[in-house]
């Protein structure tokens, strides 16, 4: 059993990621998990582009045990257009993200499911990614989460992942990447326990399963992260546990 300290959506800024770090440092985290979408915010030029790449090179370097999801907004960069694709950085991105073997689907730790936006049942059963059967013999509480990571890692194709539901627009099932806290908590996989960030929360939010952090978004001051100690989730605050001195607002 295991600590978890988990990132948001940081969207350019380096700030959320560095203050996660120094949270999982402070309460000797066994793991960090980074839930996607550093990339694309309003305003954003290009040089907050670049000083990201470079940052999240040096984190992967110096970090080799961090992990690294993907959200919609990489997914942007990979052939899959949404909100906030900047074209003058499109071909420096695009390289960046297909070569890079670091970020990953999901990740399944003390029977905890982490992926972007979350795992909704009817995008599972229709894409062929969990069958009928498994849905009543293997999402239990204790297996369920490594069972999913495990079928997600398969998906062969980033199609899949880019499906888009009806409250963001789309006319599909919501995927992993992209499904909306509505579509999630109305059609969540049973029995599993998920932390996803994706929609922007003003503060950290549980409804029923699942765990909404996406609390730096559109403008948000916020200073929560979530901690999972051996599978249970608990909002923790930046400025409570480290100096008060320390906190800046990006």
């Amino acid at each position: 059993m295991s600590k978890v300290l988990v990132i948001p959506d940081a969207h350019l800024k380096i700030g959320v990621i560095e203050r996660g770090l120094k949270l999982a440092e402070k309460v000797r985290a066994d793991y960090v998990v980074c839930l996607g979408d550093y990339f694309d915010d309003w305003g954003a030029v290009p040089v907050m582009y670049h000083q990201m790449i470079d940052y999240i090179k040096k984190t992967m370097r110096s970090n080799p045990d961090m992990i690294f999801l993907l959200g919609n907004h990489e997914l942007s960069y990979l052939g899959y257009k949404c909100s906030g694709f900047t074209r003058e950085v499109a071909d420096e991105l695009y390289e960046f993200l297909h070569d890079n073997y670091r970020f990953n689907l999901s990740a399944a730790i003390d029977g905890v499911l982490y992926t972007h936006a979350g795992v909704c049942s009817e995008w599972a059963k229709n894409n062929n990614v969990i069958g009928n059967t498994a849905f009543r013999y293997k999402l239990t509480k204790n297996a369920g989460a490594d069972f999913v990571a495990d079928k997600l890692d398969k998906v062969s194709s980033f199609d899949t992942f880019a499906q888009v539901g009806p409250e963001r627009g789309g006319h599909t099932n919501p995927s992993p990447m992209w499904a909306d806290l509505s579509e999630l908590i109305s059609d969540a996989i049973p029995n599993v326990k998920q932390v996803v960030g994706h929609t922007p929360v003003s503060q950290i939010e549980k409804l029923g399963k699942c765990w909404f952090v996406d609390v730096y978004s559109n403008g948000n001051d916020s200073d929560e992260y979530l901690l999972v100690r051996d599978g249970e989730p608990e909002v923790i605050h930046y400025k409570e546990i480290l100096e008060e001195k320390e906190w800046k607002t990006d």
